[in-house]
């Protein structure tokens, strides 16, 4: 709250707080919150906009803090702000600060549409270009200037999200959910990023639209920045987009639990780190293709379940269907270890439940250790 100053002749203005008086957490409530959470938040939202509300509850916490969501539906009309983003953690005059953004209410059962939910609307995909690329959270690119003449300090904005989920209106423009590339450190928590028709589609057995390149879950943090940054995901899934997951030079990243379905590529990995990534039960389910790898890496992926059941269900490809699969550019340039379940038959890559199926084209992945524990039954 801003502090008052009583003026002469009953008038009144408000002074800015002292920096020692900014808040560590500011409250948002969407238009359709609960009565009782508006009266106790710090921002309340139109359904309109919504975007630019939350810009201003971010820019409060100067030296960091939580921007917690109240329960409710969070318009999101335009990504006008740095890198075309709607939500931009900005460069906060080149101060470091931690910063979390937090549902209040866990709503991640399949088709129920309770805790907070950020819609990316019509009106914004309209404004898209097809030849752009669009975020919903970026941070600022500018990095303070650090001492010494090949030393710079990193990235200014450490981000944790948790429980909420993102729906695109659908996914016909490269649109990003979250891209970690202009963060210090980014850890995700219990996170969903969906199109409007993925929950409606899966249940009432439709075949997706098919998605535009470029539409992407949630891109990664490229490498550890700062030597000590923080770089987990854990329960977060993607739903009906191009891509999943895009990991770009990703630095001791561990991921458990996340799921990547109905997309043309669950998990595409880009520029590898002689420094490993690490995924633990996670899932590629219903995808057009297998993982594909691109450049150098490393890989440890444990208990990695794909499902493929039903052809008629999954997206096509916009650049036609080809080898489904696991691929590599460069074939043997990723190595590491992958123990694997594949389940259904759909594209010839399984022979029925609990067989041994095919991950990798013919050649690719020689330089991993592949485990199929379907092999063993």
């Amino acid at each position: 709250m801003f502090a008052v100053l009583v003026l002469a002749a009953g008038t009144a203005a408000a002074v800015a707080p002292a920096e020692s008086e900014l808040p560590t957490e500011v409250v948002v409530a969407a238009a359709n919150s609960r009565a009782f959470e508006k009266q106790a938040a710090d921002f309340v939202c139109t359904g309109t906009n919504d975007e630019a509300v939350i810009n201003a509850a971010i820019a409060r916490l100067k030296y960091g803090g939580t921007v917690r969501l109240a329960d409710g539906d969070y318009q999101l009309d335009a990504c006008t702000n740095e890198g075309n983003s709607a939500i931009l953690f900005g460069y906060n005059d080149g101060i470091t600060r931690v910063l979390t953004v937090k549902g209040t209410t866990e709503g991640k059962v399949y088709g129920a549409y309770r805790g907070a939910t950020l819609h990316v609307t019509k009106r914004a995909m309209d404004a898209m270009a097809t030849n752009g690329v669009y975020r919903v959270f970026f941070g600022a690119g500018r990095i303070p200037e650090g001492p010494g003449d090949t030393y710079t300090y990193t990235h200014v904005n450490n981000v944790n999200f948790v429980n909420f989920r993102i729906l695109f209106h659908d996914a016909s423009k490269p649109l990003v959910g979250i891209d970690g590339r202009h963060f210090g450190s980014m850890e995700l928590d219990l996170v969903g990023v969906y199109t409007e028709r993925y929950f409606p589609d899966r249940y009432e057995h439709r075949k997706p639209a098919t998605p535009a390149k470029g539409s992407i879950g949630v891109y990664s943090l490229p490498g550890s920045n700062d030597e000590s940054a923080r770089s987990r995901y854990n329960e977060v899934n993607v739903g009906g987009m191009h891509t999943g997951f895009v990991f770009d030079e990703v630095d001791h990243l561990v991921m458990t639990g996340c799921m990547a379905a109905r997309c043309v590529y669950g998990y595409w990995f880009e520029r590898g780190s002689p420094k490993t990534l690490t995924m633990i039960n996670c899932c590629d389910e219903g995808c057009a293709h297998l993982p594909r790898f691109r450049g150098r890496g490393h890989l440890t992926a444990i208990d990695f379940n794909a499902e493929r059941f039903n052809a008629d269900y999954i997206p096509d490809d916009p650049d036609g269907d080809g080898e489904r699969a696991a691929t590599e550019e460069t074939s043997g340039g990723w190595s590491g270890y992958i123990s694997y379940t594949l389940q259904g038959t759909a594209y010839g890559l399984g022979t029925g439940n609990f067989k041994p199926g095919r991950f990798w084209r013919d050649g690719d992945g020689r330089n991993f250790r592949t485990v199929d524990h379907n092999a063993a039954r």
